[in-house]
């Protein structure tokens, strides 16, 4: 009896390592990998030089790594057993709390979020000192969670080093504002419908907030299912998110157009099934985009230095300005903004990044 259990398992585990080895021969590779929202290792061409230097061997484990049959199903397997098997509070720096997921930042990079603040100054200083500046950081979700003991980000530092720092801009406070429900439970970003609060308090000090359009006029859009980012990083059965859109009479009239806008309008609802969802907003990761509202309720301009919170916000600026230029300088120089931007002596401008890209501040070009 002893040796026929021995020799079944035997069996049963040759099967399943030479099965998976067949598998892995026979299945066509995959470029992507949509949970972890990356390109995935291709299988690397064989030179004398490679192989010699170990760069092949190198690069045949990570292709045979990234291509392993069922990695996405075996991957999960391995954060239950992490949470629920071993009650590990976290896993690769992720955690999970009244079923959201959490990703700690641990290290409060001081130098990074001056390099922001001298940034924003050399902005201002060089293009903007005619224009009304304006500058809000937009905390993290770990912020509100603070009280729960896991590793953060030393927030009170980050805001004290850019309050203090930044000069010839006004500082817009947005924190009290916002809460975790206004967050996405597996994604890094907040909800454009649960913006209101943080719009108006936004739109009242630079002076248009009687001009922005009021909720009731938005009409809703939902799209799913919305896999966050933190959801492929974890790996855990959590139910997706839903992703909500707002339309409205002036966002449905802009015009919208940048050097690399692909999209028809302010939503590119074409992009949901792509790498990133979030990318419906304004198109994803772009240098500069140009967005004319015909309908608006004044002449002014507005001029937003953001990153990808900025995408779902800049659309509820519609209704208040005749003109909203949209910049990413993670994706153009300084230098070379002059030759796609031209800024208007009097037009409002409104820096505003997360506390997240704000620790890795040099990103910013």
């Amino acid at each position: 009896m002893k040796k026929a259990k021995y020799i079944l398992t035997v069996a049963v585990f040759a099967v399943l390592i030479f099965g998976l080895a067949i598998a892995q021969l026979i299945l066509p590779d995959a470029a992507t990998s949509k949970s972890e929202r990356r390109e995935l290792a291709q299988a690397p061409e064989i030179s004398a030089k490679a192989v010699f230097n170990r760069e092949f061997s190198d690069k045949l484990e990570t292709y045979f790594l990234d291509q392993f049959p069922m990695r996405d199903s075996f991957r999960r397997v391995n954060a239950m057993f992490r949470f629920y098997g071993l009650w590990q509070l976290d896993s690769d720096g992720l955690w999970l709390h009244d079923g959201a997921v959490y990703k700690s930042e641990t290290k409060t990079n001081e130098d990074q979020v001056s390099y922001a603040a001298s940034y924003y100054n050399s902005l201002i200083e060089a293009y903007l000192k005619d224009c009304h500046v304006y500058f809000t950081v937009v905390p993290d979700k770990s912020y509100f969670t603070q009280d729960l003991g896991y590793p953060h980000l030393d927030y009170d530092r980050i805001y004290e080093i850019m309050t203090s720092e930044v000069r010839g801009a006004q500082y817009i406070d947005i924190r009290d504002t916002l809460s975790v429900s206004k967050y996405y439970r597996t994604d890094t970003h907040w909800l454009q419908p649960e913006l209101f609060e943080t719009l108006e308090r936004i739109g009242n000090a630079m002076g248009v907030g009687e001009y922005l359009t009021p909720e009731s006029e938005y009409t809703p859009h939902t799209l799913s299912p919305f896999y966050g980012v933190y959801l492929g990083q974890a790996a855990l059965p959590i139910d997706p998110d839903e992703l909500t859109y707002l339309t409205s009479a002036y966002t449905d009239s802009a015009i919208v157009s940048g050097p690399q806008y692909k999209s028809q309008g302010i939503y590119a609802t074409e992009k949901f099934e792509g790498m990133d969802g979030y990318d419906v907003f304004l198109s994803g990761t772009q240098p500069v985009i140009e967005i004319e509202c015909p309908n608006a309720k004044t002449d002014r301009e507005l001029y937003i230095f953001r990153d990808s919170f900025g995408s779902s916000l800049a659309p509820l600026f519609t209704g208040a300005y005749k003109k909203i230029t949209v910049i990413d300088m993670r994706y153009v120089t300084a230098s070379y903004l002059p030759n796609v931007v031209t800024f208007t002596p009097g037009a409002d401008v409104l820096f505003i990044n997360s506390t997240l890209i704000l620790n890795t501040a040099m990103i910013m070009r």
